[in-house]
């Protein structure tokens, strides 16, 4: 299961932003590789990631070769920005939290996203995530992790 959880904040005006910024503080720590960002942004593209939960999140990623070690970048837009809707590509959705998945292995691929979705879809959780302090929200994310 993944442990390596970043949550930072971000004034991201859109996706590319988003995705970005989330890729820095992952490569910064030498989780991903360089080639990361554009594989993420290409995926975006193709296979868009906005989920329309109560408080919309988008759950960004892409292939194992790009991950040095599994990780999450978890944004918190101060602005909500547009993503593609996963379930409907012509229509979008306005993120609150991106969840920047960098993943090793097709096992951490399988666990995370089902942890993820049953993150993203308390919404209590993430109610109360817009205004928690980063490290509260990041100690939160680590129990919900554990529980699983």
């Amino acid at each position: 299961m993944v442990k390596n959880i970043l949550v930072i904040e971000s004034n991201a005006k859109t996706s590319k932003e988003a995705i970005t910024e989330a890729f820095q503080e992952l490569y910064m720590r030498g989780y991903v590789k360089e080639t990361f960002l554009k594989n993420c942004l290409e995926r975006e593209r193709e296979y868009p990631t906005g989920l329309m939960t109560e408080i919309p999140v988008a759950v960004p990623h892409t292939d194992t070769k790009y991950v040095n070690e599994s990780a999450i970048c978890i944004v918190r837009l101060k602005n909500p920005v547009v993503f593609r809707n996963m379930e409907d590509p012509s229509s979008t959705i306005n993120a609150e939290f991106v969840f920047n998945l960098a993943l090793k292995t097709g096992e951490d691929h399988i666990n995370t996203l089902k942890t993820v979705v049953n993150i993203v879809q308390d919404n209590e959780f993430l109610k109360e995530a817009k205004v928690a302090s980063l490290e509260t929200v990041k100690l939160k994310i680590l129990e919900r992790w554990d529980s699983f």
